[in-house]
């Protein structure tokens, strides 16, 4: 049997599998569509309060996520022969771009003008359209955009396009992008934004004098398997204490509520964060 096609089996079984057992673990606990739900929830969120937690308005909107699979861009060739007025390499699975000549942008709102130009020039970028500017992310000398997939955004150094800025001008970027991106399984019901965070504290992640300083709900990497990568919804979640006023990220699988990291995040202060792919341990 052919060897690709072992490990495709191999893949669509664990989905199988990963998807049964939480199917069972849904039907075993108290979930938000319990009658009792929303109460056990105002419970908790004020326990939140009186630990000096600060977590805002949170959603109880339903949405409704994928498991993905996707591969991460090697070698993009005669590509980079497309792009216009920049000097471009690949290194490592990365394209490094300087352009020749400088952009220059607005101090506040500088991804106002990148955004234009992935658009509407032809050869700025690689795939410019598959690219959405994360606030979350950027900085004043960093402009970065999220790859988005069929199901919603990417939240992962995999896929990243990052504008490097100095002085008001764009000098050049860096760019990893995923592709043969696949719908592995039909979509499944996820828990809320406030679940995510409730869950969150009840894993005693969510320490004394905290501050929730964003979510959002991405496609993060779940496991590896022979180069391709397999992607699951997550709430990703920027928290930070008085103590440690440096961003710290911290994920919920939206699937089942179980907290997991799949990547490391550089702890950047300003309520950033910088992504950085390892390995799963």
């Amino acid at each position: 049997m052919n060897f690709k096609r072992i490990q495709g089996i191999f893949l669509i079984a664990f989905i199988v599998i990963d998807v049964f057992l939480f199917m069972m673990t849904k039907n075993s606990k108290v979930q938000d569509d319990s009658a009792n739900a929303g109460n056990v929830n105002t419970t908790i969120i004020k326990d939140m309060k009186r630990d000096n937690i600060t977590v805002g308005s949170l959603s109880t909107a339903k949405h409704t996520g994928y498991y993905l699979s996707a591969e991460p861009q090697t070698d993009f060739g005669p590509r980079l022969a497309t792009l216009k007025n920049q000097n471009a390499r690949s290194e490592n699975g990365t394209i490094v771009s300087d352009l020749r000549t400088p952009v220059k942008v607005a101090a506040t709102h500088p991804e106002r003008t990148l955004t234009k130009l992935l658009r509407k020039r032809p050869g700025f970028v690689l795939d410019a359209k598959q690219y959405r500017y994360d606030p979350d992310l950027s900085t004043k000398t960093k402009v970065v955009y999220a790859q988005q997939s069929p199901a919603g955004p990417f939240f992962s150094a995999n896929a990243q396009l990052t504008f490097s800025i100095v002085n008001q001008r764009v000098i050049g970027y860096t760019q990893r992008e995923l592709g043969n991106v696949k719908i592995l399984h039909d979509k499944a019901d996820l828990i809320t934004e406030e679940r995510a965070v409730i869950s969150l504290y009840q894993y005693n992640e969510l320490p004394n004098n905290a501050k929730i300083l964003w979510t959002k709900l991405a496609y993060t990497r779940f496991l590896e398997l022979s180069g391709k990568e397999v992607y699951i919804p997550t709430w990703v979640i920027a928290m930070n204490t008085k103590s440690n006023p440096k961003v710290q990220i911290k994920r919920i699988n939206a699937l089942n509520g179980a907290s997991f990291n799949t990547e490391k995040v550089q702890e950047q202060p300003n309520g950033t964060a910088k992504v950085e792919s390892v390995k799963n341990e």
